[in-house]
């Protein structure tokens, strides 16, 4: 078994066809076509189910799914860190987060040595599949502590674990010039006369947290959102110039006092929310990335002191 039919054999799968496989791989169809039926050959089981419009992993093939992708990673490691002179490289991806976006500039300033990044922001069910399929290393990320058993699940099919870093609360944003500025904490109930914009959520609701705190027979309580997007910048401008407000977790106040916004805790929902990060189960960090979470861990020690 070789490297090359393993990278053959997860591009068909994540392209769920051989056609475009082939042109991930800059190569031909029949090409690949070729590599799999041989790598077939070489397992004695079929890898995949052949269909008019494209090509589905049989249950074997999702069972050596995973494993495949471990192999390459880890062939992928070795040869980075077999170079010396190997430029430290970050393949991060985040919720949506300004926070994040502010300490990659702050590392990314403080470093006298060349760096590079590669940063992007989804939803938490494309990040499991790129960190999974290595396309990413590492991915940040908030886990509320009631959906803290279903994630667990979720990463132990792609063989991925959770790291947590902190746990903080959940908490409403609003401008200065907002009524409730000023206020250390609101009740669950009170959130249903006011308007927010929230960033999507793709994982766990704002609501659903809420309604756990809320007395005895309320129902389900619902955020009246004038605004839902998934631009952490569109949120900041919005907070900024409207009397918009927004439920979120509290976790690097910097970013906030920058904008001078009243953060105001909601009652019950104190240390309910861990940040931390997804890597794939055994996989060894690289030296970039062990000094970027050294970096992060600084960072967010440094400014809970100042809370």
């Amino acid at each position: 078994m070789e490297l090359r039919q393993l990278k053959c054999f997860l591009a068909c799968a994540r392209n769920h066809s051989l056609t475009l496989a082939a042109e991930e791989l800059y190569t031909t169809q029949p090409h690949v076509s070729m590599v799999i039926k041989s790598l077939e050959q070489e397992l004695g089981t079929p890898l995949f189910i052949r269909k008019s419009k494209g090509v589905e992993l049989t249950e074997a093939g999702k069972r050596i799914y995973s494993y495949a992708v471990n192999v390459v990673r880890n062939a992928e490691a070795i040869s980075a860190l077999s170079s010396q002179n190997e430029i430290p490289f970050l393949r991060i991806v985040s919720n949506s987060s300004s926070h994040m976006a502010l300490l990659l500039t702050h590392y990314y300033l403080q470093q006298k040595e060349k760096l590079k990044i590669e940063y992007r922001e989804c939803g938490i069910e494309e990040m499991m599949e790129r960190v999974s399929e290595g396309m990413d290393d590492l991915g940040f990320l908030f886990v509320p502590d009631n959906r803290r058993s279903v994630l667990r699940h979720m990463l132990e099919r792609r063989f991925l674990e959770f790291v947590p870093l902190l746990t903080t609360d959940l908490v409403l944003y609003v401008r200065k010039e907002h009524p409730l500025y000023g206020r250390k904490s609101v009740r669950p109930e009170e959130l249903s006369n006011l308007e927010f914009i929230q960033l999507d959520d793709d994982f766990f609701s704002v609501e659903a947290m809420l309604e756990e705190v809320l007395p005895s027979g309320k129902r389900y309580h619902d955020l009246p959102k004038v605004v839902t997007t998934n631009s952490s910048s569109l949120m900041i401008r919005m907070l900024e110039n409207t009397d918009l407000c927004n439920v979120g977790s509290y976790w690097l106040s910097e970013m906030y006092r920058q904008n001078d916004f009243g953060r105001i805790r909601i009652e019950g929902l104190e240390q309910k929310i861990r940040f931390g990060y997804l890597k794939y189960q055994g996989r060894p960090l690289i030296p970039g990335l062990v000094d970027f979470l050294s970096f992060l861990e600084g960072a967010l020690e440094k400014d809970h002191e100042m809370i």
